[in-house]
């Protein structure tokens, strides 16, 4: 029974990290446009907000390992870094305008999303020229 109750606790306290990433990201989203935010603070939010809501990967979560480094390393590191870059005043006020604005649903990030296709696309083209110079010369 012990086991069982662990169990529980353990799935509350993540279901609750869950939740205050969730809050956090969308915080940060809202807090992006802030004039009380430093232009630092803005350039690393808009990159940690535009990759985590962005539906494409950095890394694409097939290529095995490295896949998932961008989950568990990058996403955490980024989020910790915007979060602590901002003050914690204006970081609860942006949590709570979060939970009123975004009850139905978290926004979508195509202006990253064509970033990382953009991206991907240039190194898929220098990937065929090089494949190209080293069989067809």
């Amino acid at each position: 029974m012990d086991v069982r109750n662990s169990w529980i606790k353990y799935k509350r306290k993540i279901g609750k990290q869950m939740q205050d990433l969730k809050w956090n990201v969308l915080a940060l989203y809202l807090a992006r446009k802030d004039s009380r935010i430093p232009l630092k603070s803005k350039i690393i939010i808009a990159i940690t907000v535009g990759y985590l809501l962005s539906p494409i990967d950095l890394i694409p979560d097939f290529i095995p390992i490295l896949g998932q480094l961008d989950d568990l390393i990058i996403v955490p590191a980024l989020l910790s870094y915007a979060i602590k870059s901002i003050p914690e005043n204006l970081l609860q006020e942006y949590r709570q305008k979060a939970k009123i604005e975004f009850r139905k649903g978290s926004p979508k990030s195509y202006k990253a999303a064509a970033i990382i296709v953009f991206f991907w696309s240039v190194i898929l083209i220098f990937v065929i020229y090089w494949i190209g110079k080293m069989f067809w010369l």
